[in-house]
């Protein structure tokens, strides 16, 4: 019994350390099931989270390297993305060191740029962390705290919204795996529930394509057999 219960132990250690967590996601999505068996590759990958009512949200997944880690390259994608809004808008956003070092250990993130300083505000403190939480999730009480990352169609076809905005930031980065990864299309996954509509999944892919992103992958679940 004292060695069963020591291998016993081992084997439990082992998969803990092995096991790979699922990230807390602001909306949870049935996906549409397929007879396609190929994976999702686990890191180099950037998701686009689309909800039943169309909010959309995004999460980076990087190397486990110390080169390329999600915390660096995420604050590395919250300036570059900053830099490309601060292009085009007369009402600049900047963000603080600590700011950047909450939105570093994100998962899923998308709330307007504009309101992107409050939101890590909330969410870097603990005792307002769950506020933050109900924000992303579309559960806030304060009707000003818009989630999900704007994908409207701008009046002013000369500038980019802010879905494509993140996206070319993504594209952007200095991780050359995961841009590879994004040109030949295995670095952009779109998740979407099966109930979303077609106007809005065909509004994200038309977002993609027309900041020149034309090879996506969607992610489905595995048909059951007959």
């Amino acid at each position: 019994m004292t060695a069963m219960s020591d291998v016993t132990v081992l084997l439990l250690t082992f998969f803990m350390l092995t096991s790979t967590f699922l990230a807390k996601e602001p909306s949870t999505v049935v996906t549409p099931p397929s007879v396609s068996e190929e994976k999702v590759q686990e890191t180099n990958y950037v998701q686009v989270l689309v909800s039943p009512e169309g909010k959309v949200w995004l999460t980076m997944n990087n190397d486990t390297s110390s080169n390329w880690s999600n915390e660096k390259m995420r604050m590395a994608l919250l300036d570059k993305v900053s830099e490309i809004y601060n292009e085009s808008h007369k009402n600049k956003v900047t963000f603080t060191p600590q700011q950047k070092l909450t939105f570093s250990k994100l998962g899923a993130f998308g709330v307007p740029l504009a309101q992107m300083g409050e939101f890590l505000d909330l969410a870097g403190n603990t005792t307002t962390s769950t506020q933050a939480d109900k924000w992303l999730q579309g559960e806030s009480d304060n009707p000003k705290q818009i989630t999900g990352i704007p994908i409207d169609d701008n009046k002013d076809e000369t500038r980019p919204n802010e879905f494509q905005m993140w996206m070319k930031a993504l594209r952007q980065t200095d991780n050359e795996t995961l841009a590879a990864a994004i040109k030949d299309g295995t670095g952009v996954c779109i998740k979407a529930d099966q109930n979303t509509n077609y106007g809005t999944m065909h509004r994200v892919m038309d977002n993609l394509q027309t900041i020149h992103m034309n090879k996506f992958t969607l992610l489905t679940a595995l048909k059951a057999g007959e």
